[in-house]
């Protein structure tokens, strides 16, 4: 695979977040819209941090040459550590593409009248094929289809503030009743820690790929923009309108209510961003199995139809609850590697600095 640029590692970036939750509004809504005008800080903050993040996670790749997840998230050579991390981010990828596949279900349903459980299973059959062509082919989807993503949830939100008018945009109120997410700064915390651990599993196999570091710093800045420009859109458009949060999918709902055809096109788009999502975790989670069995490397078609049809039956639990109870419980569990990984870079930090110097 050729080196990979600015551009190019700010789409591939930014995919590992525009998934079914973020792009529908969902799950923007429950960690940062129930929280009312502190939301727009939170994100605000998580922007900032996935930014501090991504670029000291990609120059920890360049620094170590190493592309696996767990060695990554622990420096030290604990082997159980290194296990429990490595296993822990690899079942939050399957719960990615679980909540992925849940996602286009709900929507088909909502949009179309299809079966919940059939439009998963057709979205999941896809998934899988596609996968068999690795991580090429996730990057240069990435490229092709994320810009036209957010250029088309400016575009709704510029539609929605039209319809709705702005007077409700800096009047969010609180309605939070989630537990596992007292208040806004813990809510945003969470939002970060389990987003980067994600994100982090996709990101270790590609890393490898950004040979320069003014790719590394421009590429993660401009993703941190492209996020601000999509979340931004989203919550205030919800703000406008905010009868949508009721749905499922609200974003679909709200585009819907504004024109039959707009929520088709806004259906359409998500699906799409639903399908990259998928299929980046699903193509990280089996990066990172590959490495650890050779029988995997040996059979790697059926492990990928095991996994598929695994995700296909946890979809099945439904997509709201999915966001509201498991990615709470991975955000929690994934902070501590998060400090794991900093504690690792100033390692590596340091040691390069005193290569440099003999």
């Amino acid at each position: 695979m050729k080196q990979i640029k600015t551009w190019t590692l700010a789409f591939t970036y930014v995919g590992c977040f525009l998934g079914a939750g973020f792009i529908s509004g969902q799950e923007l809504w429950q960690f940062f819209g129930a929280f009312g005008n502190w939301g727009y800080v939170g994100f605000a903050l998580a922007t900032l941090l996935f930014v501090v993040i991504g670029v000291l996670f990609i120059r920890l790749t360049q620094m170590t040459r190493c592309s696996d997840m767990d060695q990554l998230l622990v420096p030290w050579d604990i082997k159980w550590l290194r296990a429990a991390s490595g296993a822990i981010g690899a079942v939050f990828l399957f719960f990615v593409v679980v909540s992925m596949s849940a996602g286009v279900g709900a929507m088909l349903t909502q949009l179309f009248g299809v079966p919940t459980w059939l439009g998963s299973a057709v979205f999941m059959l896809l998934v899988f094929l596609t996968a068999l062509l690795g991580v090429s082919g996730m990057v240069n989807a990435f490229s092709a289809l994320i810009p036209l993503l957010v250029l088309a949830t400016l575009g709704f939100a510029i539609a929605a503030w039209c319809t709705f008018g702005t007077e409700g945009i800096l009047r969010l109120a609180y309605t939070n009743s989630n537990p596992l997410m007292p208040n806004w700064g813990i809510a945003t915390m969470t939002f970060v820690a389990y987003n980067i651990l994600g994100g982090i599993g996709i990101m270790s196999p590609v890393g490898q790929y950004v040979r320069e570091k003014k790719h590394i710093y421009g590429g993660i800045i401009i993703a941190g923009l492209m996020l601000l420009v999509v979340a931004g859109s989203i919550l205030t458009s919800l703000a406008a309108y905010p009868e949508a949060v009721q749905a499922e999918l609200p974003m679909v709902a709200l585009a819907s209510h504004l024109n039959g055809t707009m929520g088709t096109i806004y259906g359409i788009m998500l699906l799409v961003a639903m399908f990259c999502n998928a299929l980046a975790s699903l193509v990280g989670l089996s990066a990172y199995i590959e490495q650890k069995s050779a029988l995997v490397r040996t059979h790697k078609k059926v492990v990928l139809l095991a996994i598929s049809v695994l995700a296909w039956a946890g979809s099945l639990l439904g997509f709201a609850e999915i966001i509201g109870t498991v990615y709470p419980v991975f955000g929690y569990i994934s902070a501590a590697f998060l400090v794991f990984m900093a504690i690792h870079f100033c390692r590596a930090r340091k040691q390069e600095k005193e290569t440099a110097e003999k």
